[in-house]
């Protein structure tokens, strides 16, 4: 299996909303409390991904859907140092992980 990437749309913000909230669940689970992971909702990632437009984010497409991504933007805090961003999220469907990937 082909794994794609490419710049997301803003149109993707369902798709990246559903990676995001699906794997923290997947991710942090018998890591985190439940009553913490209980409190996450798809509705939440899909407003911050719907709000944000996507921007500075990179997808990864499988099976014509995205799979994962990565966000970045500039540093949470603040530093004396200019001009530097960070990463601010990872986020890869256990299913997806392992697989080579194809930049286009």
């Amino acid at each position: 299996m082909k794994v794609l990437l490419r710049k997301a749309l803003p149109e993707d913000f369902q798709e990246i909303a559903f990676v995001h909230y699906k794997a923290w669940l997947e991710t942090y689970h018998g890591l985190l409390p439940k009553s913490f992971l209980d409190k996450r909702s798809l509705e939440s990632s899909i407003t911050i991904f719907k709000n944000n437009h996507c921007a500075n984010t990179v997808v990864a497409i499988a099976d014509d859907k995205v799979v994962g991504f990565c966000c970045w933007g500039s540093l949470r805090e603040n530093s004396f140092q200019e001009n530097l961003g960070e990463i601010q999220g990872i986020y890869l469907l256990d299913a997806y992980q392992k697989i080579k990937s194809e930049e286009k």
